[in-house]
């Protein structure tokens, strides 16, 4: 099958805009007939009209209230093409639909029996034939009409207008948005379902309905969703100074959803595993994670809403943004320091691992087959430190100066990234013409730091060259702009002066340099002594660093470096290292020698009883084996393995009374609370733990064992249930029984169960993930349980890519299956791919020849064919 790119550089304004459309739907269980009544104005001259849409029973088309025969149009595929058309008319469309048997999930489907939406990208021609394009904004009435007693609750987008009882079983909700919005933002929710309501103020004084939607007998957990959201539209007001505009503000969790939650105007729809939580249900990642996506979606209001995008190759001017100002929320919710760690390992295991892959693209792309493979962490957190580099280079001042800007200049319209760039740069008297590279490049840039300190001038010389490795379609890159924040240390690790004429100052007083050239070289002069170089302060720049420092020197940093975030970042790198050489050792089939001096430098962060809980959870942390992947010239499974458990034993024999101590002393403390500080204790004591338990100490695997059964919150509990689940004991099966007897009704908290097995390291892990694809509790149709077991596995390093098992062929077989049903969620698997060329070559023949399978199926979808594709190439 033939599947034709789209290209940027073809695009074209809409030669027809939409003044207002009327959506009346009528749900049936065997069907629903949907009219589409739109005052439509021609402003291309002789355009034919062409609307999109698919998987349609088309019943009707009316222009001007006549009746059109099947001789005046066209029906395609993917539009409904009508060659003569009026300039100015009133179109109706009568199409009909069968929800319960959409699997693709998007578009209108029911869940659970309930009828809902997803629209974004393009789901919106699964509903009517329409302009399903992000760059035509429209007025949406709304009417709904169902079964009184089965649909109780009749929810759309913008202000209630009445709801009327119809008097035969059925009745019919109005709603009118009076906010103009592209297509992909529409939503309908149809159901039986329990809420809670709140209320919010704005600082104008206007009062906001809050409302929570989810099953009935589960709302109760939706309280710390409901607090996440006033939380987010505080914040908004008193960072950004924007107020919320409509009268009512409604969440709704389903649980077959393709994604994490949608930003539909006034009734966001969640995956309900980013709603639902209480203490003994979710861990505490899971409460951040709903606050942050919550605010995420909460935030797209007006970054993605108010301002929406021109065409869906800008998709990173509403995603990257609205991620930035939720890890901004996130970050002024917790501690600074530590959640930007989080933020950027996040970035370097997937977004850094997705730039040095097969399927590489700029932030803002120049082509795709499917547009739904825009969904990438290229453009959302990659997208994000593209706006972070804009407010570290004009400051926090500088930033809010041109936000007010964006709103002031383009509200109510749908624009381009070169647009939102422009509102920050020109407020702010910055040339952003080289910046935009980071919008049209591909790849992770490379920053080689040279040194050289001139005692008898007093002066510190830095050289900095910058390149980008070629990347697909990208073979030579021009340079970037990048700021690097950075500073100069004394030897007892105070902050110097810096006296360079090239060091510039942003609007907060933060010293940085503004690297544009190829290679650059900086003086520092008036120094009494050999500086300590830190720079990449606060990952200024989502770039990687070459740099040949001492380990005295990288030692130093790990221990004094004022960025509390380039102090984890020196323990990263010199555990790096440490880890580089046991792996060639255990390639070299050599016996495997712990670096003393790391060991010992991990003993004194494991003593220091001054530093944060939190932070020094972070700071115990190995470089993960997403990170080991990428830095490795070779994916070796069975090294990385090898090598991290051997340095992991060591760091927990040579600290087994300490860290005893630590879990004692956190243990049981506050088990129920869910502030900052609690959930900093209960990482170190967990991560405490968890190093102790690679001992295979029978006396520590039953203190984990007691953990399981006593534990009074999820994260204990999942903590000893991972810890066991990945060890060889009877009280693994036991602890995996029991909670599987516990939670086997809940769709949310069944699905930890099967990541933990499918995340194990053990050898039979394979077979353990093929008889769960077969489980009571496991449905290939749904996207949380195809995630947490299949997406994990995939996920699994050690298991993955294990040679003694034929991995790749079961997942192939996977992937092809979920393909037929929803691509957009098989395509989400096809990323375990992505590292096969660092396979050798026994591995590589391996997956190719599976990839290679895939790509010859016929009907494959072009989602999936487009990123499997690339990893031939």
């Amino acid at each position: 099958m033939k599947q034709e790119k789209i290209y940027l550089k073809d695009y074209k304004a809409p030669a027809f805009t939409v003044e207002s459309v009327n959506l009346d739907f009528n749900l049936n269980e065997d069907f629903c007939r949907v009219i589409a009544k739109s005052q439509i104005k021609k402003t291309t001259s002789g355009a034919e009209l062409r609307l999109n849409g698919e998987e349609l029973k088309l019943v009707s088309v009316k222009i001007n209230g006549a009746a059109l025969s099947p001789e005046q149009y066209q029906v395609t595929a993917e539009e409904l093409i009508i060659p003569s058309v009026p300039d100015v008319f009133t179109m109706e469309i009568e199409t009909e639909l069968q929800p319960q048997n959409n699997t693709s999930l998007e578009g209108l489907y029911k869940s659970s029996g309930i009828f809902c939406t997803q629209c974004e990208a393009q789901g919106f021609r699964k509903i009517t034939y329409f302009f399903d394009r992000p760059d035509v904004m429209t007025s949406y009435s709304v009417t709904i009409e169902a079964d009184k007693k089965k649909y109780p609750v009749l929810l759309s987008n913008g202000d209630r207008i009445k709801i009327e009882d119809l008097g035969n079983g059925r009745h019919k909700a109005f709603w009118r948005d009076p906010h103009k919005k592209p297509c992909y933002l529409f939503a309908l929710v149809a159901g039986d379902l329990g809420v809670i309501r709140d209320t919010f103020t704005t600082k104008s004084g206007h009062k906001v309905n809050l409302e929570v939607y989810a099953a009935h007998g589960k709302q109760e957990r939706c309280w710390h969703a409901m607090d996440s959201l006033k939380k987010s539209m505080k914040w908004d007001e008193d960072t950004f100074g924007l107020e919320y505009d409509l009268n009512d503000y409604m969440i709704v969790a389903i649980d077959d959803f393709n994604a994490g939650a949608m930003e539909n105007k006034g009734l966001n729809i969640f995956n309900s595993r980013l709603v639902l939580a209480d203490s003994n249900s979710a861990t505490d990642v899971d409460f951040h994670s709903i606050e942050s996506v919550v605010a995420h979606e909460y935030f797209h209001n007006w970054t993605g809403n108010r301002v929406t995008l021109r065409d869906w190759f800008q998709l990173s001017l509403k995603e990257g943004l609205t991620v930035f100002r939720d890890q901004e929320f996130s970050a002024d919710m917790t501690d600074r320091g530590t959640q930007r760690i989080e933020d950027v390992d996040a970035l370097r295991a997937g977004q850094f691992a997705e730039d040095a892959g097969p399927n590489a693209h700029p932030v803002r792309p120049e082509s795709c087959m499917a547009v739904d493979n825009f969904f990438t962490m290229t453009i959302y957190e990659k997208g994000s430190e593209v706006i972070r580099m804009m407010q570290t280079i004009v400051g926090r001042k500088g930033f809010r100066k041109g936000m007010d800007e964006y709103f002031k200049r383009y509200d109510g319209q749908a624009v381009t990234t070169e647009d939102f760039a422009s509102a920050i740069s020109e407020p702010n008297g910055k040339d952003f013409t080289q910046f935009k590279r980071w919008y049209n490049q591909s790849g992770t840039p490379v920053v080689t730091i040279t040194e050289n300190f001139e005692a008898a001038k007093g002066e510190y010389h830095l050289t900095l060259e910058q390149h980008c490795p070629p990347t697909p379609n990208q073979p030579k890159k021009d340079p970037f702009h990048v700021p690097l924040m950075m500073g100069l240390l004394d030897k007892a690790g105070n902050e110097l002066k810096l006296n360079c004429d090239k060091i510039q100052v942003n609007s907060d007083g933060k010293n940085l340099i503004e690297l544009k050239e190829e290679k650059e070289n900086f003086v520092f002069k008036g120094l009494s002594e050999r500086p300590v170089l830190s720079i990449l302060r606060e990952f200024s720049a989502p770039v990687n660093l070459k740099w040949q420092a001492s380990q005295d020197d990288l030692y130093f940093l790990m221990e004094k470096d004022t960025d509390s975030f380039n102090r984890r970042e020196m323990a990263q790198k010199i555990g790096m290292g440490v880890l580089h050489g046991l792996i060639q050792q255990a390639r070299a089939k050599q016996p495997l020698v712990v670096d003393a001096k790391y060991l010992k430098a991990l003993s004194a962060i494991i003593h220091d009883e001054t530093m944060d809980p939190g932070f020094k959870a972070k700071m115990l942390q190995l470089p993960s084996y997403a990170i080991l992947a990428q830095e490795e010239a070779v994916l070796d499974a069975e090294a990385f393995h090898k090598a991290r458990i051997t340095l992991r034993m060591a760091i927990a024999r040579e600290n087994r009374a300490q860290l005893l101590d630590i879990y004692r002393k956190y243990h049981g403390v506050e088990p129920k609370s869910r502030n900052t500080k609690v959930f900093g204790h209960r990482s170190l004591k967990n991560q405490a733990l968890a190093y102790l338990a690679d001992l295979r100490d029978p006396e520590i695997l039953e203190i984990v064992n007691k953990q399981y059964w006593e534990a009074q919150n999820m994260t204990d509990r999942m903590t000893a249930m991972m810890i066991l689940a990945d060890a060889e004991t009877p009280h693994r099966a036991k602890a995996l029984q029991n909670f599987y007897e516990e939670w086997k009704n809940d769709s949310v908290v069944i699905n930890k169960w099967f990541t933990t097995q499918a995340t194990s390291h053990r050898p039979q892990t394979l077979e353990d993930v093929k008889a769960l694809t077969k489980h009571p509790a496991f449905n290939i149709t749904n996207p949380n349980n195809v995630y947490s077991l299949l997406r994990a596995f995939g996920a699994n390093i050690v298991n993955f890519h294990d040679p003694n098992t034929n991995a790749y062929e079961f997942y192939a077989d996977k992937i092809l299956e979920i393909d037929a049903k929803n691509p957009q969620v098989a395509a989400r698997l096809c990323a375990a791919f992505n590292f096969v060329q660092k396979l050798d070559s026994a591995m590589k023949e391996k997956a190719m020849k599976q990839i290679k399978r895939m790509v010859a199926v016929e009907t494959l979808s072009k989602n999936s064919r487009e990123l499997l594709q690339s990893a031939l190439m």
